[in-house]
C-alpha cells in the first residue's frame, strides 16, 4: 500500500516507538536509578546524579530523602533553580534540619530576595537544632545580603560602570580566572571534563581572536587550577590540585587537595615546577589561588588556605620576599586577620599595589548571592573593612576571580551568573569585562 494514508501510518508508528522508548526511560527500575546516580556522583557528574535523583524521588511519592539528596547535587552544580525545588520537599523532614537553610540560600542565588527574605527570618526564629547560635548567625548574614541588594538595586547608579560585558571567548565549558598579562593578551583557565588548560587569546584592534592553549610543562598541565604571572613573566606561580572535574564539582573555585608552584622563564623556555615552601604548603591543608605583586623591591603573595589557626573555610594569607633573591624563600604566611577574613570562604585575591588596595570574594561577607567581589585598603598595617562593590559587577550567582587590567581602566572577572538569552543557566562559569567610564 502506497500513498499519504501509509505515510501518516509509518509516521505515527515512528513516533509510537519514540514515546515507547521515553517512557522506558523515565520508568526505569528504582534501584538501577539509584545505582547510576551513585555512579554519576562518584565521577563527579553531580547534575547528572541530581536529575537521577530527582527523578527517583519523583518515583517514590516525591520521597524527602533522595529528593534532598538531589538538591544537595544540584547545589554542587549550581543548578540553584532545581536546586531550590528539591529542598522544598524536605523542609519539615526532621532528618535535613539544615534544609531550610539550604532552600533559602538557593532563592538567594536566584535573586528571589523577598522569598529568601522571608525564609532566612522564619530559619532563624524556628531553628532548634545543633549550634544554634552559629547558624542564626549565618542566616542573619544572609539577611543583611538580601537587605543589601534591596538598597543596591535601589540606587543603582548607572555612571560608574558600563554593563559588565560576556567576553568573547566563552564557551559552554567553564572559563575563569582571567591573567591579563597586558591590555592586549589575555591568559585564562579553562575546565573540561578531564583537566583545567591554561589558554591565551590577543585582542587585534577592537576584536579578540581565537583562544589557544598556552604551552606548559605536562607536570603542570596535568593538574592544573589556576596562576598568576610575576608582573615581569619570569615566573608563573600556579595551584596545582587533585580535583578532576572542575565544572561539575562545584565551579572553578571548588576546594580540594591543592599546593602551590613556581615555573621559571628561561632562554629554553619553563623550567621544571618548584614546589613552594612545607610552611605555604603545610601538609594537611589546601593552598590555592595564588596571586603575586611587587613593590618598593619587594614581591608579595597572597593565597587562600584552610590550615589550621584560620577563622573557618578558606582565608587569605600573603608573604613576601625581597625582589633582589634568586631564591623562592618568601617569609611565613600571615593570615589578613579577622576583618578580612571569615568563618566561611575567602578567595581569588588581587592586589593593586600602586593604590594598596586588595581586591578578593567572599562567602562570609554579606553578599547579592554566593561568592561576591569585595576590596579592602591597606593603612599602614591593618585592612580597612571589605567593601562590597555592589552591582553590575555582583550578582545573585557566584562572582570572583576579579583582576584589573594593565592600565587600570578596565577589569576582568568571572561568573556562573544568567546573562540574558545567550545564557540560561548557572552551571558553568563565564568571563566577563567591566570598563569604567
Amino acid at each position: 500500500m502506497t500513498g499519504p494514508f501509509f505515510s501518516m501510518r509509518i509516521l505515527f508508528l515512528m513516533l509510537l516507538g519514540l514515546v515507547v522508548i521515553v517512557e522506558s526511560a523515565r520508568t526505569q527500575p528504582l534501584p538501577t536509578l539509584l545505582k547510576s546516580a551513585e555512579r554519576e556522583a562518584n565521577a563527579g557528574h553531580f547534575l547528572a546524579a541530581a536529575e537521577l535523583w530527582e527523578r527517583a524521588g519523583r518515583l517514590k511519592n516525591s520521597d524527602p530523602a533522595l529528593l534532598h539528596q538531589a538538591a544537595e547535587a544540584y547545589a554542587q552544580a549550581r543548578d540553584y533553580l532545581r536546586a531550590a525545588d528539591c529542598y522544598r520537599a524536605a523542609l519539615t523532614d526532621a532528618r535535613f534540619p539544615l534544609a531550610a537553610l539550604k532552600h533559602a540560600r538557593a532563592l538567594k542565588q536566584q535573586g528571589r530576595y523577598e522569598e529568601a527574605l522571608l525564609a532566612f527570618e522564619t530559619f532563624a526564629q524556628t531553628y532548634r537544632g545543633d549550634f544554634k547560635a552559629v547558624l542564626v548567625s549565618v542566616a542573619e548574614n544572609e539577611i543583611a545580603g538580601c537587605e543589601l541588594a534591596f538598597q543596591l538595586f535601589e540606587n543603582q547608579d548607572s555612571t560608574t560602570f558600563v554593563l559588565p560585558r560576556r567576553h568573547a571567548l566563552n564557551s559552554p565549558e567553564n572559563e575563569f580566572a582571567p591573567i591579563p598579562f597586558s591590555d592586549q593578551l589575555l591568559y585564562f583557565s579553562l575546565a573540561s571534563e578531564t583537566r583545567a588548560k591554561l589558554m591565551r587569546v590577543r585582542q587585534n584592534e577592537e576584536n579578540w581572536g581565537l583562544p589557544e592553549e598556552a604551552v606548559l610543562p605536562d607536570k603542570v598541565s596535568a593538574k592544573f587550577r589556576s596562576g598568576s604571572f610575576s608582573p615581569d613573566g619570569s615566573r608563573f606561580y600556579y595551584a596545582q590540585c587533585d580535583g578532576g572535574c572542575l565544572a561539575e564539582s562545584g565551579g572553578s573555585v571548588s576546594s580540594s587537595p591543592c599546593a602551590i608552584f613556581c615555573i621559571r622563564r628561561t632562554e629554553e623556555g619553563w623550567a621544571e615546577p618548584e614546589r613552594l615552601r612545607a610552611y605555604i604548603n603545610l601538609e594537611g591543608s589546601t593552598c590555592m589561588f595564588p596571586h603575586v605583586a611587587q613593590a618598593e623591591g619587594v614581591e608579595y603573595l597572597f593565597f587562600s588556605s584552610d590550615r589550621v589557626g584560620g577563622f573557618g573555610g578558606l582565608d587569605i594569607y600573603v608573604c613576601e620576599r625581597p625582589l633582589e633573591s634568586e631564591e623562592l624563600d618568601f617569609s611565613f604566611p600571615q593570615n589578613l586577620g579577622r576583618v578580612v577574613n571569615t568563618g566561611a570562604d575567602e578567595v581569588t585575591p588581587f592586589y593593586q599595589a600602586d593604590t594598596k588596595t586588595l581586591w578578593f570574594s567572599s562567602l562570609g561577607h554579606p553578599s547579592l548571592g554566593g561568592l561576591d567581589i569585595f576590596k579592602t585598603e591597606k593603612e599602614d598595617s591593618h585592612w580597612s573593612k571589605p567593601q562590597n562593590v555592589g552591582i553590575p559587577i555582583n550578582s545573585p550567582a557566584d562572582d570572583y576571580f576579579f583582576v584589573l587590567k594593565k592600565s587600570s581602566e578596565a577589569a576582568f572577572f568571572s561568573s556562573n551568573r544568567k546573562d540574558g538569552e545567550t545564557k540560561t543557566t548557572t552551571t558553568d562559569d563565564d568571563i566577563y569585562e567591566v570598563n569604567w567610564h
